[in-house]
């Protein structure tokens, strides 16, 4: 598998940048054109350098920093393009139209290789960890931190390139999986051994995780909370109810009601008090107008060529005093219709120096709900509990915006206070797809868009929900592509 092996050689060179100025004698030792292993894993020390460097390519705007939550929005119904003021993105179009194919796939071969040059490095880590010289405590920690990120990368992985789990379950077409690496890997497995590794991965680095501090900070590294709340996704999407539930509650056993953000706290700075896993990005692994806050906001140097669309705006004034409507503000049409979500910290061009939240405490309350929801212990009377919780953060005339639904109606307003809290966090389509809910966009909305009747409305389980393989990844290695493509 020609693509996936040549990630081990560019993670090498990687960690060899990383390590130069933690040790002169990396280059006195081996000529310049030769790369040695041995000089990049043989220490603790060197694999935690590595460790960090693994965060680092997960931030990149190829994976969380711009690429995967930047697709979940324009996918949906709930967001639209304008043009760009720098570098119009010709394939971030192809996506926003669904009109992806095998070689023209949008951001699909950026997004592949980041990942696995980021399962990569984790690979080369959890091959030497055992032998590594240094402090056996930080290689306890290091070891699950490593598999942590594995698991959820491969998530990532899993929800943007194979069908979901409610459409062919275990059954359908999942991830290669490289482990080790040293693995060649020519074969994709199924859904059910990509989901069985995850679900490992993750156990597997609880059994090595510390406590959690909560220190200030602290959540820019995975913890031992943030794998329950990440085991409660992944079950949410397995459509395993109890597991989801159990783990949600595992979560908010720890962190609960109080550290919700209100309708006078629901500022999205660094660490907020619902922090429960987040990539730091600061100065110098920030990509400026690429990275995630530029797409958004066209002020300072942004880009700001996605913008809310009507009835996004709509679905945030529901509630009186809703704080998530105030992130509306100018865009560059002139109406109030960017949704702002992420600001730049130093202030000035770029508006991408911001972390970025890959789990918060207000998505547990909502996985929760939607587990009892469709039939885990407590069922719809504590679905409404849990989601109540929430909207009573959320609103200032509470009696107003509780919730009463049932069955149906139910799940439906679980996913529209998804919707709203969870818009541009990574979720979008992808809450669409994993649900089963066709993706119907107003015309109304994606006027001078260039989206017409033929890729306005989206079956849920079209082929163009989900990313194909990229096609050089096909021809280098013979992997069989996606079902559909």
């Amino acid at each position: 598998m020609k693509y996936l092996n040549d990630i081990k050689v560019m993670v090498l060179v990687v960690a060899m940048c990383v390590l130069q100025s933690c040790s002169e004698d990396v280059l006195t030792q081996t000529p310049d054109h030769v790369i040695s292993e041995d000089l990049v894993v043989n220490s603790v020390e060197k694999l935690q350098s590595l460790l960090n460097g693994s965060y680092n390519e997960i931030s990149d705007g190829s994976y969380l920093g711009r690429i995967l939550y930047k697709r979940a929005a324009v996918k949906s119904p709930n967001f639209r393009f304008v043009k760009t003021i720098y570098n119009p993105r010709d394939y971030e179009q192809t996506e926003y139209k669904y009109e992806e194919s095998s070689n023209n796939n949008g951001s699909a071969e950026d997004l592949w290789l980041q990942c696995f040059k980021a399962i990569g490095n984790l690979n080369l880590i959890l091959d030497n960890i055992e032998t590594a010289e240094g402090d056996d405590t930080e290689r306890v920690q290091i070891k699950a931190q490593a598999l942590a990120l594995r698991g959820m990368i491969y998530f990532d992985l899993a929800r943007t390139f194979s069908y979901p789990w409610i459409k062919d379950g275990g059954e359908a077409q999942g991830m290669p999986l490289k482990l080790t690496s040293k693995d060649i890997v020519i074969e994709r497995s199924s859904m059910e051994a990509t989901y069985a590794q995850i679900i490992t991965d993750l156990n597997l680095s609880l059994g090595y995780i510390t406590e959690d501090t909560w220190s200030v900070g602290s959540t820019k590294y995975i913890t031992k909370t943030g794998i329950h709340a990440l085991l409660a996704r992944i079950y949410l999407y397995k459509q395993d109810w109890e597991n989801a539930l159990q783990f949600a509650d595992n979560v908010l056993a720890i962190k609960g009601e109080a550290d919700l953000m209100d309708v006078n706290s629901y500022v999205f700075n660094d660490y907020t008090s619902e922090s429960l896993f987040e990539i730091s990005i600061d100065n110098e692994n920030s990509v400026g107008s690429n990275g995630l806050g530029a797409q958004f906001d066209y002020r300072d140097g942004g880009q700001g060529d996605v913008i809310a669309t009507q009835t996004f705006i709509d679905l945030l004034n529901v509630y009186e005093g809703d704080p998530r409507a105030a992130l509306l503000t100018e865009d560059k049409e002139g109406t109030t219709s960017a949704f702002v979500k992420y600001i730049n910290r130093d202030g000035g061009s770029g508006l991408s120096i911001h972390n970025v939240p890959v789990i918060r405490l207000s998505e547990i309350y909502l996985i929760a709900a939607e587990a009892c929801a469709n039939g885990a212990s407590g069922g719809e009377t504590q679905a409404l509990v849990y989601l109540n919780t929430l909207i009573n953060k959320r609103t200032t005339n509470f009696e107003s915006a509780k919730a009463s639904e049932s069955g149906s109606a139910l799940k439906v307003r679980i996913f529209e206070e998804r919707s709203r809290e969870l818009a541009l966090e990574g979720h979008g389509v992808y809450d669409y797809i994993r649900t089963g809910t066709d993706i119907t966009r107003l015309e109304s909305d994606h006027v001078n868009t260039g989206l017409n009747s033929n890729n306005l409305n989206i079956s849920a389980t079209s082929p163009k929900t989900i990313y194909p393989i990229p096609a050089s990844e096909i021809e280098a290695s013979g992997m069989e592509q996606t079902i559909g493509y």
